[in-house]
């Protein structure tokens, strides 16, 4: 059997597909599994064991460019339809990701017009299934494949990820001059709401540095260059700005350091689905809902009334230049006291004594 997933973006929305799809190669051993994928996320859909090749299509780069759109479907359509697939399973549940499924020609698999993102988008389906609401995402997922192929799934979430991690850790960290203790401070995000406040990261490299613990900052478009820059201005020494890293050597750096710090973010997700020690951050949105929730994290939410509100933009602000409340309400002080929880078993960071202050 050849199956075709399409699960388009994002990067935390593809990671948590992966425990199903794990599911989907234990139900079906000898299936074929295809991924089709927007080109920036297509490095890590190929790091899962179970996906035999990445099928990429670059729509967010036509958008712009809207008149060369049927020239890629069309190429899209005679390249899906020459792999002779038996069936698409259609995860993102959008009208654009079902549309697209429907070039290959064959049978599609999907949520339900009460499950999916998008009702219009289960009218492209022909076999599809009913998740109860409220339910994690990787359960929502993983209850898909389970009702669609009858996968057992009473086993632990698998990602698929183990021959990867142990690949990397086998080899030295991607980017040299990176020290111990170090903690990696993943300060990027997609949504305004999840941004916390650059003076909190300040005081948090303030709060580190001064323990002797070196932290490193990562980046990933220009806007987190200039913030990681100034950051680095202010705590010294003990602070590096990584250089522009693939996300297989920011996977490698932050498997030899100690931890990480992390708004709530694919990024940082994965890290946790890697079980590197880390702290991630809830403004607007709850662990028990998009969270990973792996031994190795903890997890910081606001507490306040409004939270979580899975918004983008904070309903609450008066002006751009406002932080949301929630994000405010989390301390570096009640960070830094939980990186000492977490990281307590590390020696390095033990002789720091970080989280004393």
């Amino acid at each position: 059997m050849k199956i075709l997933v399409v699960r388009l973006s994002s990067l935390g929305d593809i990671l948590h597909l992966f425990p199903a799809i794990s599911d989907l190669r234990r139900r079906l051993p000898d299936a074929e599994i295809h991924w089709l994928v927007e080109p920036a996320f297509a490095e890590m859909v190929s790091w899962h064991a179970a996906v035999d090749k990445v099928i990429t299509v670059p729509l967010r780069s036509h958008k712009k460019q809207w008149w060369r759109l049927p020239k890629l479907l069309r190429g899209l359509k005679r390249q899906l339809r020459a792999e002779q697939y038996d069936l698409v399973l259609d995860a993102q549940g959008l009208l654009k990701s079902a549309l697209l499924a429907r070039l290959a020609g064959v049978t599609i698999y999907g949520f339900d017009a009460e499950s999916a993102r998008e009702s219009l988008a289960a009218k492209c389906y022909q076999k599809t299934a009913r998740v109860a609401s409220g339910l994690h995402i990787v359960d929502k997922n993983r209850q898909l494949v389970a009702q669609l192929f009858g996968a057992d799934i009473s086993q632990a979430a698998d990602y698929g990820l183990a021959v990867f991690r142990q690949n990397q850790m086998s080899r030295p960290a991607s980017v040299e001059g990176c020290v111990k203790p170090s903690i990696v401070l993943l300060h990027g995000t997609t949504w305004n709401s999840k941004y916390w406040p650059e003076s909190s990261w300040l005081e948090l490299v303030g709060l580190l540095t001064r323990q002797g613990i070196h932290c490193l900052l990562p980046w990933g478009n220009e806007a987190e260059h200039r913030r990681a820059q100034r950051l680095q201005q202010a705590g010294g020494e003990l602070v590096q700005v990584l250089p522009k890293l693939s996300l297989t050597e920011l996977m490698s750096v932050l498997l030899h350091a100690q931890g990480f710090v992390s708004v709530e973010s694919g990024i940082g997700h994965l890290a946790t689905v890697l079980d590197i020690p880390g702290i991630m951050l809830h403004g607007p949105t709850a662990p028990e809902y998009s969270g990973i929730l792996g031994k190795s994290c903890l997890h910081i939410t606001s507490g306040l009334y409004c939270s979580p509100c899975f918004k983008r933009d904070c309903p609450r602000l008066e002006s751009k230049a406002d932080m949301p409340p929630c994000q405010l309400a989390i301390t570096p002080q009640q960070v830094c006291q939980k990186c000492g929880e977490l990281l307590v078993t590390s020696d390095a960071l033990v002789r720091a004594k970080i989280g004393s202050a």
